[in-house]
């Protein structure tokens, strides 16, 4: 069940919620803050949310770089590129799925 992550999660002060988004995400040992979900409302898209979350993220102490991975089928690639990440490779899922992942050095 996905409440048990979120709320980890939140009491490790891991889950950014914002008017009209959400990002969870984890920062690891070596400075990488990995995000593992970040969500804009549709109805919110291209007010800023997202870029405004990753900016933020950013800013959290001890983070060296940002890191994130995206089903390469879905529009959220051209978000990660618009807002400064830089492309590193593919991978496949064991379903299949490709997926772009994305890296913005701080």
């Amino acid at each position: 069940m996905i409440f048990e992550p979120l709320w980890e999660s939140a009491q490790r002060g891991e889950l950014l919620l914002v008017d009209g988004g959400m990002c969870h995400w984890h920062l690891r040992r070596d400075g990488q803050l990995t995000i593992r979900e970040i969500i804009v409302l549709p109805n919110r898209q291209g007010d800023g949310i997202g870029r405004a979350m990753v900016e933020r993220l950013a800013r959290t102490p001890g983070a060296m770089c940002l890191f994130a991975k995206c089903p390469a089928d879905l529009d959220a690639n051209f978000f990660y590129e618009a807002v400064g990440f830089s492309y590193e490779g593919d991978e496949r899922t064991q379903s299949g799925r490709n997926i772009k992942k994305w890296r913005l050095e701080l």
